[in-house]
């Protein structure tokens, strides 16, 4: 009875000591992941970065920002994350070429320096927000077609920009500041 009763407790207490990995409702890609990166900011929690490349949807960027009840972002999270790209490449041109607004998803189409094409795919909600560079727009498609089924992208067959971005605006916080801690006027 004392065996049992130790391993129970045992049992128990390693349990609840255990780590648990947070899945968000916004990633919902489950495919073979290559490289990922959890960022840790005193902003955010769970937050990370990873790169994908699927036989299906060949290669993808991914970033997902979870910020804390406490913090705020310092402009549009969008915004900040597209300066953050092309300050990483030196780009000097990047024009929007197609931008589809459906539910909490932005998808926007850009052509880079004139020659190369790449995709964003932006879902945002409450102190949420995930970021997906679609480097051969095969998954951008495939999501603004389950709010649009004759869309087809017609960027697909066309010259795409192919090199790899792996920065994080969490882990540029600190020289950027994107976002910071909201005080009250009682923590002051």
């Amino acid at each position: 009875m004392r065996t049992v009763l130790f391993t129970l407790i045992s049992l128990v207490f390693f349990t609840a000591c255990m780590p648990i990995k947070y899945k968000n409702s916004f990633d919902t890609l489950e495919l073979k992941t290559q490289n990922e990166l959890s960022t840790l900011g005193l902003c955010t929690r769970d937050s990370y970065i990873k790169t994908i490349n699927d036989s299906k949807y060949k290669k993808l960027f991914i970033e997902y920002i979870s910020l804390n009840n406490s913090c705020t972002w310092n402009g549009l999270p969008r915004g900040h994350f597209i300066y953050q790209f092309k300050k990483h490449f030196n780009i000097t041109s990047m024009k929007k070429i197609q931008r589809f607004d459906y539910d909490n998803y932005e998808f926007t189409s850009y052509l880079i320096d004139d020659k190369y094409y790449i995709d964003l795919i932006y879902k945002f909600g409450f102190k949420e927000d995930l970021f997906i560079l679609d480097y051969e727009g095969f998954y951008f498609q495939e999501l603004i077609q389950k709010y649009d089924n004759s869309y087809v992208n017609k960027n697909i067959n066309k010259k795409r920009f192919q090199k790899e971005y792996f920065k994080s605006l969490v882990k540029m916080n600190i020289v950027e500041n994107y976002f910071e801690k909201i005080y009250l006027k009682d923590e002051l």
